[in-house]
């Protein structure tokens, strides 16, 4: 009884807290998408994360994103002052431009057109993931960079045409043509709805007595502490047990990909075939794989 009162209070407030810090980033965003920005679990740690991984990124450059839902990506990028574009089956509110085109089928875009392309919680959603990464492919530009992010062992949303394991997303990206340059896992922070009552009552607490929010700072913290614990892999153990389980690659474009139909051949099939077949590999300089 005694916390209805403070929720009252805060969700009267929170709409200013919120508008408050974003301004306070110089930064446009529609009240709808605004909550991603000051919430964990999902939200703003994961915006830092991206913004860690596109460092290489040159600002201004062309972005696109694939699947906007949520406008946390979206709006991240083009308030940080790229030029993004997003591509989803349907629209979304507020979201401009906005490509209405399935990523299986293919992108209404020309070869070598983009910086980056971002696919957050995309891929498992897919029937035919390794032909959208060859469409991904090729409207990056040679030197272009790609993003994923990828629930592990999840099985229990419906969307989900895919379950990944840190292994097969792995091996997905490199039958679509990419080599992983960086990787963390997650999740890094524990109790998340602790700590996001924790970080609004203090923001609420600021902007009563100073007219600003703690926002900034925490989110520095906690993203700078996901980024951190994120690479120190000898942690899976302990995040398997979460139901957030997951990954963030970023990528580059592979001179070649991973051939999986004559992988299982060499593995799979008469003795004496893959010696032949592991023979004439082994003339592909640093390829121990089947390359087409």
């Amino acid at each position: 009884m005694v916390m209805k009162p403070f929720r009252v209070f805060f969700r009267k407030h929170y709409v200013a807290i919120k508008a408050t810090y974003l301004r306070s980033l110089g930064y446009a965003v529609p009240e709808r998408y605004q909550s991603t920005f000051v919430h964990w679990g999902g939200g703003a740690e994961v915006q830092y994360i991206y913004r860690k991984l596109a460092e290489a990124v040159p600002r201004r450059g062309k972005i696109l994103i694939v699947g906007a839902m949520g406008g946390r990506d979206y709006f991240l990028f083009k308030n940080l002052g790229y030029d993004v574009v997003a591509v989803d089956l349907g629209p979304q509110p507020d979201i401009c431009p906005i490509a209405i085109a399935d990523v299986e089928e293919g992108l209404p875009f020309p070869d070598g057109n983009f910086d980056l392309v971002l696919a957050g919680e995309v891929l498992e959603h897919l029937e035919r993931d390794t032909l959208a990464l060859r469409h991904i492919r090729r409207v990056l530009k040679e030197d272009g960079k790609l993003i994923v992010s990828v629930p592990y062992y999840n099985d229990w949303e419906e969307g989900h045409m895919r379950v990944h394991s840190p292994v097969s997303a792995r091996r997905l990206l490199r039958m679509g043509g990419f080599l992983v340059d960086d990787y963390l896992e997650r999740p890094a922070i524990i109790a998340p709805n602790f700590l996001n009552k924790f970080q609004h009552g203090l923001s609420l607490l600021c902007f009563l007595i100073s007219g600003r929010t703690a926002y900034a700072l925490l989110t520095r913290s906690i993203g700078g502490f996901s980024w951190r614990v994120g690479h120190a892999l000898w942690l899976r153990r302990v995040r398997k047990t979460s139901s957030k389980f997951g990954g963030y690659f970023l990528c580059s474009k592979a001179v070649d990909r991973l051939d999986h139909i004559q992988l299982n051949r060499m593995l799979y099939t008469a003795a004496a075939d893959r010696v032949n077949l592991a023979a004439g590999l082994r003339g592909i300089p640093g390829q121990p794989l089947s390359m087409t």
